[in-house]
């Protein structure tokens, strides 16, 4: 369906802007630019090409490629590397290239949007990252490069259809939704392991069509803010309205997470506000309506999930201290300072992040729903500060220019636009909270940045974004070669250069009182080691394996898959764990290693507790996956004389350890198995 509303408005504005460039001329300067301009730019509105209908067998790709957005289904095979929507956007994209070619078309694609890829690139082969980062970059030149120009295709051909199917996608995620909660409960999540372990990538809990509860709210916060002006227009009738008001705080009540909540409440105000007064009425309806089920009942699920995502603290035990994922939103700033040009490369933040949190609190359980890391940190971490800043402006240019182009308009094709600025609020809001670069999301912040960008109707057009076959070929070839040098380059192997180890002294803690005249002279080193074997007490899902690389031929390991602590819980024997007990027959000051071996990067972290100390220290979060490899408690202890318990709790499945070695030797770093010295 083409837009009505572009072509009697072409010649008035070619017109104008004819006017424009003639009052450029008066001077020497001004014929110049005027000049320039003119050559850079096409004059007049929509080509012919944009009238014609497309094919049938373009309308079903661009369909599945669009309706595929609205989800993270990985296809069940290649370790789930591959994503529904991979494949569908690169079949759509196939045909674009087809038909660009046969009848000549130019899609839109901005020239910006190219450098940006390159200096992506560039970051990655400056940071070292290796077939990792490379990757990583191919993914996003798919998402980036191919996905928009499919993207920009259909929303210049066809903005109608655009929301429509986006719209089909949406009300489907709802539809599931309500299917979730009435089989798992409203707000439930899955721990990171077990939703890699679905085989199409989700289920289980409230998430939709998406892997975690935080990708559900996220996705239906910036849908609902791109869809819901247009939905409306100009406008709407009172049953239309009496509609969007219901599908709005429909929509609403399923996003679990408090701050994406909020976050899509003031986007969609502040739409309103351009819009028409309508529309701030029908959103003002919909707050009072959230509201009222939120205040409802003594025992109300919703209200407990949106008050705990919410707030950004914890609650009991470590009431005021910040959650998680907002420690780790400083860590990755704290890893950003490390590496400020060009970050630590892309595909290794997982590795790293856990060694730059320094003298922040240590993260003891896991409270980390899936995808709450904050994308801002990530990106900083990854590709360094001046390529974050970039693209942080971007989104704001892209958004301000919407505004502009919505208030510059009549019709009702330019709710898109104001669509556009809204989403982009709620994106550049989340990326405090969230990563909507990662896939199923990052389609939604193509669609917002491309539908804010586009030109319009009789809208002068830079020849330099315009993308005829043989400049999309030629513009894929220059970004595939820029992998060449990432690929050629042996990746760092450690990209912090242990700095971090270095940049804030370890915290000290006494497990029990003594006074320093009590400790042993670090001329006289303490040595101990303990092994697997030697368990005095263990708990479910804790097992002994027999594994030949283990001391004495046996490990402790809990299976992926074999459970996690509850949601909240901390680590205790309870849910997991295993109690030794060692003998010092003076006090000393020492640090305790553990040799450990892990599944994955959801499964690469363990905690030790040290007779009654009230919290547990979580050691991990590293990436030396599927090998025996030795790892330090983050503290230093200083012990007494006597007996002592060492607990070794379950914090993440998949994870396995042989030895416990306690020593004053602070210089000393285990290798291999280590054996008990004389």
């Amino acid at each position: 369906m083409l837009n009505e509303d572009i072509a009697p408005v072409a010649d008035k504005k070619a017109s104008l802007a004819e006017a424009d460039l003639q009052s450029e001329s008066s001077s020497f300067f001004g014929s110049l630019a005027a000049q320039i301009k003119t050559w850079l730019q096409f004059k007049g509105s929509v080509t012919q090409s944009e009238f014609e209908p497309l094919p049938l067998w373009l309308w079903v790709l661009f369909s599945l490629a669009l309706l595929s957005m609205s989800s993270q289904i990985k296809l069940p095979f290649s370790g789930g590397r591959l994503a529904l929507a991979d494949l569908s956007v690169s079949l759509a994209f196939l045909g674009l290239l087809w038909r660009s070619w046969r009848n000549k078309e130019r899609v839109f694609y901005p020239l910006s949007g190219l450098i940006l890829l390159a200096l992506f690139a560039l970051a990655n082969f400056f940071a070292g990252s290796g077939r990792g980062g490379a990757f990583e970059t191919l993914k996003l030149y798919q998402q980036y490069f191919c996905g928009f120009l499919v993207l920009s295709y259909f929303l210049r051909r066809s903005p109608f259809a655009v929301a429509l199917l986006f719209s089909l996608g949406l009300f489907s995620n709802l539809l599931l939704a309500v299917i979730q909660t009435i089989m798992y409960g409203y707000g439930s999540i899955q721990a990171p392991a077990d939703v890699l372990a679905l085989p199409l990538g989700f289920g289980k809990a409230l998430t939709g069509f998406f892997r975690s509860r935080m990708a559900l709210s996220f996705y239906f916060a910036v849908s609902l803010a791109w869809l819901q002006p247009q939905w409306l227009g100009r406008n709407p009738g009172f049953w239309r309205s009496l509609a969007i008001l219901l599908l709005t705080v429909l929509v609403l009540c399923f996003i679990a997470h408090g701050m994406m909540l909020a976050l899509c409440m003031l986007a969609l105000l502040i739409a309103s506000l351009f819009l028409h007064k309508k529309a701030l009425l029908l959103n003002l309806l919909a707050l009072l309506l959230l509201l009222f089920s939120l205040a409802v009942g003594q025992k109300n699920v919703q209200r407990d999930c949106v008050l705990s995502t919410l707030n950004p603290c914890k609650s009991g035990a470590y009431a005021g201290e910040l959650k998680t994922c907002h420690m780790d939103f400083l860590a990755a700033l704290r890893m950003a300072a490390l590496k400020p040009g060009f970050g630590i490369g892309s595909g290794r933040y997982q590795d790293n992040i856990g060694r730059c949190y320094g003298e922040l609190p240590n993260p003891s359980y896991n409270d980390i729903d899936s995808d709450t890391q904050a994308g801002w940190g990530i990106l900083a971490g990854t590709v360094g500060f001046p390529l974050s800043f970039l693209f942080a402006l971007a989104l704001l240019g892209a958004a301000v220019l919407a505004l502009r182009k919505y208030q510059s308009q009549q019709s009702s094709a330019a709710c898109q636009q104001l669509g556009a600025a809204s989403a982009l609020l709620v994106l550049f809001g989340g990326f405090f909270i969230s990563n909507p670069m990662i896939r199923g999301l990052c389609w939604f912040l193509i669609a917002a940045i491309c539908s804010a960008i586009l030109p319009q109707g009789a809208e002068l057009r830079n020849k330099l974004n315009e993308f005829g076959f043989k400049r999309i070929i030629l513009g894929g070839l220059a970004l595939g070669l820029l992998l060449l040098p990432l690929l050629a380059r042996k990746a760092v192997t450690d990209p912090l250069h242990n700095k971090s180890l270095s940049s804030s002294p370890r915290p000290q803690r006494s497990a029990v009182s003594a006074t320093p005249s009590t400790f042993v002279s670090q001329g006289s080193d303490f040595f101990l080691v303990v092994n697997a074997s030697q368990v005095k007490e263990f708990t479910a899902p804790f097992e002994k394996h027999q594994d030949s690389q283990a001391a004495d031929k046996l490990s402790l390991r809990i299976p992926d898959g074999k459970g996690v602590p509850p949601e909240g819980k901390e680590p205790a024997m309870e849910y997991g764990g295993a109690l030794f007990e060692i003998e010092l027959p003076q006090a000393q000051r020492c640090k305790i290693w553990l040799r450990t071996w892990w599944d994955g990067s959801c499964g690469n972290t363990i905690n030790l507790q040290v007779d009654d100390e009230p919290r547990s220290i979580t050691i991990g979060n590293d990436g030396t996956y599927h090998t025996w490899h030795w790892l330090e408690s983050p503290i230093l202890y200083e012990l007494a004389a006597g007996k002592h318990q060492l607990r070794v709790l379950n914090r993440e499945d998949g994870i396995a350890f042989d030895q416990i070695l306690i020593t004053s030797d602070m210089e000393y770093f285990p290798q291999d198995i280590e054996e008990q010295q004389p």
